[in-house]
């Protein structure tokens, strides 16, 4: 390894491309977390400059100390893998390519503002720096930095476009739908235009003696806000990028002064591998600075570079195989640009990127074993190298494995597995996902072997919700007891799974009986602390239920909304007791939350009817809603009550159904 110190220019002053291989993960820094603190750092530099020369000039330079340089930290490249000459000689980024990357978008946006200054030396020198000169046959050889696939459209983008308008224009944060639709569309920037739009804005602001931190005036609605806070609003919700102080004259001066800043200012450190360093060994015992690496981030830089070093066709398995978690769309995000597994969701105490969710399920999956989320990329490292794999084939399995993850993570109503899904979402329980990704790579999620098995695990997990017993143990049931036997028995047989769920003992893993789910569902508080959609699950499953084909449609269950029919709020004039006690008020709380007192409404539902009396609130739930849970209330009249001994009766009568939608094995006949 050849260290080199290096200053901003000497790292792209050579006719040399950093190349960011397919292993490492695409642009990820931010306005506000990165970019903004590393222009502070670069406007800290130019004012001292400017100092240090106003000093020299007064005193004499020999009497001033050396102007402090500041570390931007270090950059490992490898080898320079040199070509004939009929293309670029490249440097493979092994670490470091988010702060190569912003410094070569940094010096893009430079160039295009100082093109307006007339300055011919000052705009050649800063071209030298963004444009490896040569008759390549490659248009891309004459970027000094090729970003990963995902990043590489944007990169030309911001290489040929030229000027700040034009990358408005190309990138636009709203656009025009259609005529038809007569509706605009917000489109999140993606992140390397939004680097460039600021740097632009801030460098524009500066030739205009404006830093970054210069207060706006004029407009109570700027009052308090700065010149990065006007930039950074006008990237995210603007299509054109107005220029705060865009008026005053700009001082060529101060572009010169910036460029000397960046040359003699700042140092990074360049480690260069030699042939025998290895290059994944280096990467992962380095600490990552800025954006910290994830858990998918490691496990792609292992799959890619081992898929390298084996001589594979690493596009190919990356156009393949892996394209889509960087590039796929998430068609219900607010932005059109939001990536579908980038969002952030929360499984029970995991809350972390989808992409990382799903490395997390299939690596335990793979280890058939309980993991920490900080010890995943450790685990599925060891796991690939317990034996030869071919690089192709196990990421295909991960792709069909990610497409019932999906479903997971975004339920629908369309078919059994989708509803299966929801349940599962809404009871917050992600513990059985390994065990059923396992079962899906035998069986297809609409076979009848699988319908079985949905039809056992939702049983399971309802009737012992309803029953109220402990779901501390789901790690242990569904990994090292259920998973792991059936791995280690080769089996994917749903009356094998079955069998092993019945065998279950005791409240911390039993599978309920119909005696003790019978008198859990009559009397037991269903809604309580975080339980609602808990609830909500067991009364969208009975509405599925009660449906047949003589209804038009299915329901839309998002917007409906959980409704105690005698409030929670009573009064006992309009719910009064058989006998005013304190055991009377004791068992009325008690049951007020049990499923006998539960339905759900609609958002059109008036609020102020919660409290009031049955014999208001009824005629509105049976002559509004449309779903067959409330129809039981169109059988009752204005002068029936609501009470203990009504809602049990409910209760009761759904009783059967809930045994037949959620059934034990053992107990029927």
């Amino acid at each position: 390894m050849i260290p080199d110190k290096k200053s901003i220019p000497e790292l792209f002053e050579k006719r040399e491309q950093y190349l960011i291989p397919l292993f490492q993960r695409g642009y990820v820094w931010t306005l506000e977390q990165q970019i903004q603190l590393l222009w502070e750092d670069i406007i800290d530099r130019v004012d001292a400059l400017a100092l240090h020369r106003e000093h020299a000039k007064q005193v004499g330079a020999d009497k001033l100390k050396k102007l402090r340089k500041h570390f931007l930290g270090a950059i490992v490249v490898g080898p320079l893998v040199e070509t004939d000459g009929s293309s670029i000689g490249t440097r493979e980024v092994i670490d470091g390519q988010q702060r190569i990357t912003t410094l070569q978008i940094m010096l893009l946006a430079f160039r295009d503002i100082a093109k307006a200054l007339g300055d011919e030396g000052l705009i050649d020198d800063i071209g030298l720096l963004c444009w490896n000169k040569s008759s390549y046959q490659r248009k891309s050889d004459h970027f000094k930095v090729w970003p990963t696939n995902e990043g590489r459209d944007v990169m030309q983008s911001l290489v040929e476009l030229g000027s700040m308008d034009a990358v408005c224009a190309r990138y636009p944060a709203w656009r025009w739908v259609s005529e038809d639709e007569k509706k605009w569309e917000w489109i999140e920037r993606p992140a390397m235009v939004q680097a460039y739009l600021f740097f632009s804005g801030m460098i524009a602001c500066q030739l205009r003696g404006k830093r970054f931190d210069a207060q706006l005036s004029g407009n109570e609605d700027d009052e308090g806000k700065t010149v990065a806070h006007s930039v950074i609003a006008a990237i995210r919700k603007k299509n054109e990028l107005t220029i705060p102080f865009g008026d005053t004259p700009v001082d060529p001066a101060a572009a010169k002064l910036i460029m000397d800043a960046l040359g003699h200012c700042f140092q990074l450190m360049q480690l260069r591998l030699d042939e025998e360093d290895d290059p994944q060994i280096i990467f992962e015992t380095l600490n990552a600075r800025g954006a910290p690496l994830t858990p998918s981030d490691l496990i792609r830089n292992f799959v890619f570079l081992r898929a390298a070093r084996n001589q594979e066709d690493v596009d190919a398995l990356y156009d393949t195989h892996w394209r889509g978690f960087d590039e796929k769309p998430d068609e219900a995000a607010v932005a059109k640009g939001a990536k579908f597994w980038r969002k952030e969701e929360r499984q029970g105490r995991l809350k972390s990127s989808r992409l990382d969710l799903l490395m997390y399920h299939y690596t335990t999956l793979r280890r058939v074993e309980t993991l920490k989320v900080a010890h995943v990329f450790e685990e599925f490292k060891d796991w690939w190298d317990e034996t030869p794999r071919d690089t192709g084939t196990e990421l295909a399995r991960l792709a069909v494995m990610a497409g019932h993850f999906e479903r997971f993570l975004v339920p629908d109503q369309k078919s059994e597995f989708g509803r299966f899904c929801r349940r599962l979402k809404l009871l917050d329980t992600s513990t059985p996902t390994p065990l059923l990704l396992y079962l899906l790579e035998h069986h297809a999620p609409n076979s009848a072997a699988f319908s079985q098995i949905m039809g056992d695990i939702d049983s399971y997990l309802v009737r012992r919700f309803v029953c109220g017993w402990t779901t501390k143990s789901y790690n242990k049931t569904f990994l090292n007891k259920l998973l792991a036997e059936l791995v280690a028995e080769g089996t994917a047989d749903p009356d094998i799974l079955r069998a092993k769920l019945l065998a279950l003992d005791g409240e911390s893993q039993a599978w309920p009986r119909d005696d003790v789910f019978a008198d859990a569902w009559t009397h037991r508080q269903l809604y309580q602390g975080a339980s609602t959609r808990k609830v909500r699950s067991i009364l969208e499953g009975l509405e599925l239920a009660m449906r047949s084909s003589k209804q038009e449609f299915l329901p839309e269950f998002d917007p409906l909304s959980v409704e105690h029919v005698l409030p929670q709020g009573w009064q006992a004039a309009d719910y009064p007791l058989h006998e005013d006690t304190a055991e009377a008020r004791d068992a009325r709380r008690r049951l007020l939350h049990s499923i006998g007192n539960l339905t759900l409404v609609t958002p059109g539902y008036n609020s102020t009817l919660s409290n009031r009396a049955f014999a208001d609130k009824r005629p509105e739930i049976a002559a509004n809603s449309s779903l067959m849970l409330n129809s039981y209330f169109q059988s009752l009249t204005d002068q029936d009550v609501w009470d203990e001994v009504a809602l049990q009766k409910r209760a009761q009568g759904l009783l059967p159904l809930a045994i037949q939608l959620w059934p034990c094995p053992a107990s029927i006949p």
